[in-house]
């Protein structure tokens, strides 16, 4: 499998920048939160879809989340205790940026059954 030149230089300054030693893998999602309709005016088709984009994007972050508490978990000994930090930091506002979207979600579609 080949790898595009640009995103393997992205993805070393990334890591370079965040004061992540080079073996760090897990990459940040490059994907934006989604769109949720607004449930004041969006029909059920659209909800849906907006439910199915959530699931895929929570799912991503998931991901993420679990790929840098293994990193944390397996780092060699003489990792530095603020790179560990760093990392559970990344952690912690993937599972906050889920659970936001979650409740954006969760509020409009409270506001779509309201409707009936």
């Amino acid at each position: 499998m080949s790898r595009n030149p640009c995103f393997l230089f992205a993805l070393v300054a990334a890591c370079l920048l965040a004061g992540a030693p080079a073996f760090a893998n897990c990459a940040k999602p490059s994907v934006k939160a989604p769109v949720m309709p607004q449930g004041a005016t969006a029909s059920e088709e659209e909800m849906r879809e907006g439910h199915d984009k959530l699931q895929a994007y929570v799912k991503v972050l998931e991901a993420y989340q679990t790929c840098l508490e293994q990193q944390i978990k397996s780092a060699p000994p003489d990792t530095k205790p603020e790179t560990k930090q760093l990392w559970q930091a990344q952690a912690d506002a993937a599972v906050s940026a889920a659970q936001e979207i979650a409740d954006v979600y969760s509020a409009q579609l409270r506001a779509y059954k309201s409707r009936d």
